[in-house]
């Protein structure tokens, strides 16, 4: 367990900096609600992102089941994303974004939720609401199927119930979208936190890995366990496959890979039974050992596949959900390349060992300050200057005569760890919640001070964001030769109304393809857009309708005659 305490993603920058997936489409948590906001942002994990973001579900509104994308084994898979506040080789942040996909083996019954109920409705109309008892089978008329438990499938799914309700066995279930399932928090719930993780001045209020810093009430979205959301890499058996570290430092690339559970096997505690004061379940191997009699550790092998792939993160700017610049290996910006700008992408070949299944990706974005140096861990018991969990500042655990170099250490009693105090010294800052600063030498008892407060949100210093896909099926390719998948990027209306996503586009925009590449067009647009008046495009108010024609130039407004078609 030594590099597993390292908070290499534990602390990102104070600033709301939201990540949104545009291809595949990002949920944002969204499903069914033609609204600009989501309805439930707790509804399958924790974005943190700002509620106008995501793409409604997509697919035909008359099914029960669900109607998802389908990829080929070995097709290249455009994964398109946009983040506010910078990554890259950029001098203002360290961050890292981690990619990820969850499969039905490791997910069993993943899904979005999908409506049940054999009523139909004519869904013109924002509620869905209008005539009832329509014919849920008329293709020709646009219809919604009738939610029996939550309208819009927006609802958080609940916990507690029978194991069929989870294993998508029962249409209530179905109803409720899944990604994690009910074991692995059922599991979370009753294991205990990572004591040594960083916690600032927050007070967490639970015991369990349910409670982080940025979740210190244990809040709960969907079946994810918060500490396993918050931290990468994680040091206990999760349910997903890495597929790319994009991040601002590539020294931190060998630890990445070493550490994935794609190639690295991680250890547990099997509780059989639990400690007398319902105390959780440790997560080293020596407290399991005292755990209870019949307690266990387990290793979970590696996943048997290969370790994600790390690199840079493309360049981009603070406050900008826009296009970025591409890096070079040695960490320099590439300004040859011939492409138009983009947004920050990667290409995904759709691997084998997802062949014939259900999958989902995510992403986190992670992001630290320079405050303090995020990558220390506290050290019980030895002197020397760390962050203490509990407290967030430099701390001494030996004598207090100012030999370890601690700022704080003529306030320090004898063998205890400090408090924080609202002082700004050349070596020292206050990393408290909302501290009030002294950026002169005047004495603060005397009220001539000149006193700055910081809006600084301990709860937020260091911050993970997510974004997921939609449920999609992958497929084993049926013919020989590079698939390149062509998708559809963007959501009904003007740069202002749709945004934070986009306006639309294919993806890739540009893509270098011969004879001999295939082509895998899927425009996937859905009948919930939020009803505005007006809502730009074309069609009924509520849909995305795409064509492709061929065009003489780029710069053209018309299509090509049939006859100069090639």
């Amino acid at each position: 367990m030594k590099n597993v305490f390292l908070n290499l993603l534990a602390c990102f920058l104070l600033i709301r900096a939201d990540l949104y997936m545009h291809s595949p489409p990002g949920s944002n948590n969204r499903n069914r609600e033609r609204k600009d906001n989501r309805n439930n942002a707790n509804r399958l994990f924790d974005s943190q992102n700002n509620g106008k973001g995501g793409y409604p579900w997509r697919g035909d509104a008359t099914v029960k089941t669900a109607d998802p994308l389908t990829y080929y084994v070995g097709s290249k898979l455009r994964i398109e994303w946009t983040v506010q506040h910078s990554c890259g080789a950029n001098p203002n942040i360290h961050c890292e974004l981690v990619i990820q996909a969850g499969c039905s083996d490791s997910m069993p019954a993943l899904r979005d939720g999908y409506p049940q109920s054999n009523n139909c409705w004519d869904s013109n109309s924002l509620g869905q609401g209008g005539q009832d008892n329509i014919n849920c089978g008329t293709k020709g008329k646009f219809i919604a199927r009738k939610f029996q438990f939550n309208n819009e499938g927006t609802s958080t799914i609940p916990v507690g119930r029978p194991k069929n309700f989870y294993s998508g066995n029962t249409p209530e279930g179905l109803e409720y979208g899944m990604h994690e399932n009910y074991t692995f928090y059922e599991t979370c719930t009753k294991t205990s936190r990572n004591y040594r993780l960083y916690t600032s001045d927050q007070k967490l209020k639970g015991k369990t890995a349910r409670f982080t810093r940025q979740n210190p009430n244990g809040g709960r979205r969907g079946l994810e366990c918060p500490e396993e959301r918050d931290y990468y890499p994680y040091w206990r058996p999760q349910p997903w496959i890495d597929i790319a570290v994009l991040t601002s430092d590539i020294s931190f690339c060998d630890f990445f890979t070493q550490s994935s559970q794609n190639t690295n096997a991680v250890g547990y505690c099997d509780c059989k039974g639990r400690a007398s004061g319902g105390k959780p379940c440790p997560i080293t191997e020596k407290a399991c050992e005292d755990f209870s009699a019949d307690s266990q550790w387990k290793m979970m092998p590696p996943k048997g596949v290969p370790p994600p792939e790390c690199m840079y993160h493309p360049f981009s700017r603070d406050n900008h959900l826009g296009n970025t610049f591409k890096m070079n290996d040695d960490g320099t910006l590439d300004m040859d390349s011939t492409d138009q700008p983009e947004t920050a992408w990667y290409d995904w070949t759709v691997p084998e060992w997802a062949t014939n299944q259900q999958c989902v990706i995510r992403m986190r974005y992670n992001m630290s300050t320079k405050d303090y140096n995020s990558h220390s861990y506290a050290k019980t018991n030895e002197i020397g200057v760390g962050y203490d969990s509990s407290y967030n500042c430099p701390f001494v655990t030996g004598d207090t005569g100012c030999s370890n170099g601690d700022p704080d250490c003529n306030s320090v009693a004898e063998g205890d760890v400090p408090a924080c105090y609202s002082v700004l010294t050349r070596s020292n800052i206050p990393l408290q919640n909302r501290p009030y600063v002294n950026l002169f030498d005047d004495d603060g008892t005397t009220g001539t001070a000149f006193k700055l407060g910081l809006a600084i949100n301990t709860h937020q210093t260091g911050r993970t964001f997510q974004d997921r896909s939609y449920v999609f099926n992958v497929n084993d390719a049926p013919k020989s030769g590079n698939i390149i998948n062509l998708g559809l990027r963007g959501r009904r209306g003007n740069i202002v109304q749709a945004y934070p996503a986009v306006e639309y586009d294919f993806t890739p925009s540009i893509a270098h393809i011969t004879e001999e590449d295939w082509l895998h067009i899927q425009l996937h647009g859905s009948d919930f857009n939020a009803a505005k008046n007006a809502n730009n495009g074309e069609g009924w108010k509520f849909s995305d309708r795409s064509n492709i024609v061929q065009m003489d130039s780029r710069n053209d407004n018309y299509p090509s005659h049939h006859s100069r078609i090639s």
